[in-house]
């Protein structure tokens, strides 16, 4: 059955990481309009990524704040990752990446999906002295190099890609609008600045009445505080936003 026949959504994911969830939407029946918010790009100095790479075997642990993190990785991994070193990410998304990529040691939160879910894993309590590798995009929360720091850990941040704006315009985006919206996937709460920042007054109005699926709590919050009238929050991951997409089309409405 398709439940989302005749709807048509937005996903705004960078390209590289929208494929699986445009795929399960199309199959449930929607028509999809891939709208990337962020594109992702090589670091402006790669050097000291080729380092950290050229001697991964050094660390205890390394940490993936995404999935395009590991894209970026393994991209350039010069040896294949070594069998003794664990992964950590902050999400199922990035928990299919790394095994795909072929990771076998992987800690992944079982319910928070997110760097305060990671700090609670029983593997991330007892880093003193551990050294430990964080590869992230340019940019992003503190939280979490900050607590492993505090919990002793000899700790190594790689900017392995970096986040930019959109390339579509104003232009596209009101053609866009008018051609009908009837959601919008939004995965991070810089995806909802950069879409709501880009828009004019007549689409800022048009972007504020729309309907927003989000798999966390920060990136509901950042929306209502741009506007946003109406915000779903569903479960991480493809097929968790999925449902959370089905369940709200097929939910009895209230008259």
């Amino acid at each position: 059955m398709q439940t989302l026949s005749g709807l048509r959504l937005w996903v705004t994911r960078p390209g590289q990481q929208a494929a699986g969830l445009i795929a399960l939407l199309q199959a449930a029946g929607a028509e999809v309009l891939p709208l990337p918010l962020l594109e992702i790009a090589p670091p402006d100095d790669p050097a000291p990524l080729q380092a950290a790479l050229a001697h991964i075997e050094q660390f205890d642990l390394a940490v993936f704040i995404s999935p395009s993190a590991l894209d970026a990785v393994f991209a350039h991994l010069p040896a294949p990752w070594p069998k003794n070193l664990p992964v950590a990410v902050v999400g199922p998304g990035s928990e299919r990446r790394a095994s795909a990529l072929g990771v076998q040691d992987i800690i992944c939160p079982a319910v928070q999906f997110d760097s305060e879910g990671l700090l609670q894993e029983t593997r991330m309590q007892f880093l003193a002295g551990k050294k430990l590798v964080i590869f992230r995009g340019n940019g992003g929360r503190e939280l979490l190099p900050k607590a492993l720091q505090e919990r002793g850990a000899l700790l190594t941040i790689i900017t392995a890609y970096q986040r930019q704006p959109p390339r579509f315009d104003l232009a596209h985006l009101n053609a866009q609008l008018s051609s009908g919206c009837d959601g919008i996937v939004i995965s991070s709460s810089e995806a909802a600045q950069h879409l709501f920042q880009l828009a004019g007054d007549k689409a800022l109005q048009a972007l504020q009445s729309r309907i927003y699926f989000v798999p966390h709590p920060r990136i509901a919050q950042t929306l209502i505080a741009l506007g946003a009238k109406q915000v779903e929050l569903t479960n991480a991951g493809d097929s968790g936003i999925l449902h959370g997409i089905c369940q709200h089309f097929t939910k009895p409405r209230q008259e």
